[in-house]
């Protein structure tokens, strides 16, 4: 089958990651702004498929902000699409919306989410509308575990603040064990769920690259930027009295942008992607070291400063 495929949010970093995979595999790409009715409009008159990587994610909005951009654009899709004769419609989504209470073993596509805040509970909210559409549209839903994407998103974020501060130290509850995702076996999982769409259609998939935990993402974030690493990890419990009493010379500062960090760091997010490895034959390529490595190379060659 000749691929058509609009892509929404390819200007943002997982949209981006996806881009380029699609590109790999000469597949014709277009991307269109989700909020303009006339560029999905044109977008639609041509394609066979739709990936729709488009959201809201930075902190700091109303939660009206995060319910027009994130539930609204994707139902005013899915409402044109639905007027298509579309092979499938792929909407990526992410496992950050189980929240902070997950178990110290990986957890299926099944968890209840427990969303934390407007922009994850609104997440939420689409991802429960677009599958009100699935008698109406080919969807398919791909949950990503946390991406380690080119260009930003709060793993980038939190890997900057572990090189700008390599002295601190306190990793927060450093070897509470985390799944990953990097940017380019994002960009395979969409490419697996296409290719193999009688398998993908009215069902939800993870994705991961590796488990790992905050402690080594962190150390090896520093090796690779050529800083030396001296971080402590501390038992959560002991990370969150810290951080309450704000012993600052103990505790790792938060990095602007990342809500909770305690929390986040000291907290279990393994995710179970075998679904999509037997089901879609997924195949990651890259380790932590590799993720890692291709997000701060892009870090470095843009000139950046650790301000962030």
């Amino acid at each position: 089958m000749d691929m058509r495929i609009a892509l929404s949010g390819a200007d943002q970093p997982v949209g981006l990651a996806v881009r380029r995979e699609l590109e790999r595999h000469a597949v014709d790409v277009m991307p269109f702004d989700v909020t303009s009715a006339d560029a999905l409009q044109s977008a639609l008159d041509r394609a066979t498929h739709v990936v729709h990587a488009a959201s809201l994610t930075d902190p700091g909005h109303p939660a009206a902000i995060y319910a027009e951009a994130n539930v609204h654009s994707t139902t005013s899709l899915l409402d044109a699409c639905r007027q298509r004769d579309l092979a499938q419609v792929l909407m990526v989504s992410t496992t950050e919306t189980y929240g902070r209470r997950l178990p110290p073993w990986p957890v299926s596509e099944s968890w209840v989410p427990r969303p934390l805040g407007p922009a994850l509970q609104s997440r939420v909210a689409a991802e429960r509308a677009a599958r009100t559409y699935r008698r109406r549209v080919p969807l398919s839903i791909l949950r990503a575990a946390p991406v380690i994407a080119e260009g930003g998103g709060q793993m980038l974020q939190l890997l900057r603040h572990f090189t700008s501060r390599p002295r601190a130290a306190l990793v927060a509850g450093g070897e509470a064990p985390i799944s990953i995702l990097a940017g380019a076996d994002l960009g395979r999982a969409v490419w697996a769920m296409l290719i193999h769409s009688d398998e993908a259609v009215d069902h939800v998939f993870h994705a991961t690259s590796a488990h790992t935990t905050w402690g080594e993402l962190a150390r090896e974030s520093c090796q690779l930027q050529g800083v030396e690493a001296r971080f402590w990890s501390a038992p959560y419990l002991a990370s969150r009295a810290l951080w309450t009493l704000r012993l600052s010379g103990w505790v790792l500062p938060e990095p602007e942008g990342v809500d909770g960090y305690v929390d986040v760091t000291g907290r279990p997010h393994l995710i179970d992607d075998s679904r999509a490895r037997v089901a879609l034959e997924y195949e990651p390529v890259l380790g932590v070291r590799a993720a890692i490595a291709q997000a701060l190379d892009v870090y470095r060659r843009t000139g950046a400063t650790d301000s962030a």
